[in-house]
């Protein structure tokens, strides 16, 4: 069963069940309110017979026609002793004589329900001297009062059946208009899962804030998201690829070279060892670096561990001082001896290492780092040199993979264009932020700030 008839006839449903209620309700209170104006009728007329003085006064029963005046069609009129039988009665309907006689000690009134009509009893005591002798009794047969009910039970009906009808036709093309949109939906994701190409939802120029128009502008976004994540993911594998095949190739013609020649050259023997070792090494760095790059399983730290970001520093600061024979200083904004902050160490030393090992690369000079903590407990790193410096429109694409400007970075450098990737992506699983700012020939500052707990 389709959606659009399921809700068609789970509003007829939910219709009749309202119907139904409501019509019933208007039913109960018309005999309720008819009834009771009958019953306070009858009330008035036996309270006019009690005044007459019944008990002093059987002439009145015995002459029917003081009585008669008072009596209507349809109605009945009854005087019935403490024993349980009527004394004095006269009538005109035979009907309303079926009824049980009823001797009672105070007002009551009686409805009653057949299948030739609703009948109303009034019955009151009569008193004589403060004690009752006797109880009078009017009853009225409410026919009309039935014929109408009737009617208006059949007007109910009909109404509820041309209101079912209309509400199926009506919410059948309703839904086929609320539907549509839902159609088109449906009809370009069909499109887009057999051809395998991205397509928008063409929305309306003037937008509505309905359901309807936040599900295609959110469709046509998630398909922009996977358009771009498509276009990067095929730009990746053949830059990948290309970064893979550059030092397998060297590696295979030197390995040609090596089995062909070399075995009884030394000097080109060593120069084909040293170009294969050399890009083994290159090689095993990317290979490290791609690896860092698909380790995006949680958005969070991995770690969230507290460690002093000092000691770490130096440490790092150190071992690249000795392995470059560089000159590399630590700077603080004061002369605090720790900063606690909480994530994962072993990530926040490699972020240290590609930032300084990108300035040694591109600066002769020295190369500084400088830690500071901000009032609302933000950590500040900077690494600034005083290198060759970046072009201002290579700047937007540095955190690319396999970005490289022509001017800052190149393979005889020994980079891969991998580095600042990972450093992004561990600065953004730490719920950092990293810029880059520089001008050519006068350095660049790498500037990261990391909240002092990533949770």
């Amino acid at each position: 069963m389709s959606l659009k008839l399921k809700i068609t006839l789970g509003v007829t449903v939910g219709l009749m069940l309202i119907l139904f209620i409501s019509f019933t309700f208007v039913y109960y209170m018309f005999i309720r309110v008819t009834t009771k104006g009958e019953a306070d009728l009858l009330k008035e007329k036996a309270r006019t017979l009690l005044l007459k003085d019944l008990p002093n006064h059987p002439e009145y029963w015995r002459d029917n026609s003081q009585m008669e005046e008072l009596l209507i069609p349809q109605e009945m009129l009854r005087y019935i002793s403490p024993d349980a039988k009527v004394i004095y009665q006269i009538y005109s309907d035979e009907n309303l004589l079926r009824y049980p006689v009823i001797y009672v000690n105070k007002d009551t009134v009686i409805v009653e329900t057949a299948s030739d009509g609703i009948f109303v009893f009034v019955k009151m005591p009569v008193f004589k001297e403060g004690h009752q002798i006797a109880t009078l009794e009017i009853g009225r047969s409410l026919r009309r009062l039935d014929q109408y009910a009737n009617m208006l039970i059949s007007v109910l009906l009909l109404t509820s059946t041309g209101t079912l009808i209309l509400a199926l036709v009506g919410g059948y093309f309703y839904t086929n208009v609320l539907f549509r949109p839902l159609h088109y939906f449906a009809s370009t994701m069909q499109n887009i899962e057999q051809s395998g190409s991205f397509r928008h939802i063409n929305l309306p120029m003037k937008a509505t804030n309905d359901e309807m128009m936040m599900l295609g502008a959110t469709f046509n976004r998630m398909i922009d998201r996977l358009q771009d994540m498509f276009q990067k993911q095929e730009q990746f594998l053949a830059d990948a690829s290309h970064e893979l095949r550059t030092p397998l190739t060297i590696i295979e013609s030197y390995a040609s070279l090596l089995r062909r020649w070399a075995f009884h050259d030394e000097k080109l023997r060593e120069e084909a060892l040293e170009a294969i070792i050399s890009e083994s090494a290159q090689l095993k760095v990317l290979t490290q670096n791609l690896l860092s790059l698909t380790d995006v399983v949680r958005e969070n730290c991995e770690q969230n561990v507290s460690f002093d970001l000092l000691p770490l520093a130096r440490q790092t600061v150190a071992s690249l001082r000795i392995t470059s024979g560089r000159d590399i200083e630590v700077q603080l904004d004061s002369d605090r001896q720790e900063l606690l902050m909480a994530g994962d160490s072993y990530k926040i030393k490699q972020l240290l290492i590609i930032l300084i090992d990108n300035a040694l690369k591109y600066s002769q000079q020295k190369v500084v780092l400088s830690i500071s903590l901000t009032e609302d407990k933000w950590v500040i790193l900077k690494v600034v040199d005083q290198g060759i410096g970046i072009a201002e429109n290579d700047i937007p694409h540095l955190f690319d993979r396999f970005y490289r400007s022509d001017k800052a970075r190149n393979r005889k450098q020994g980079g891969v264009g991998l580095g600042l990737a990972i450093a992004l992506h561990i600065v953004q699983k730490h719920r950092g932020t990293i810029e880059l700012q520089s001008r050519l020939g006068e350095g660049t500052s790498a500037i990261v700030k990391l909240p002092v707990t990533c949770q």
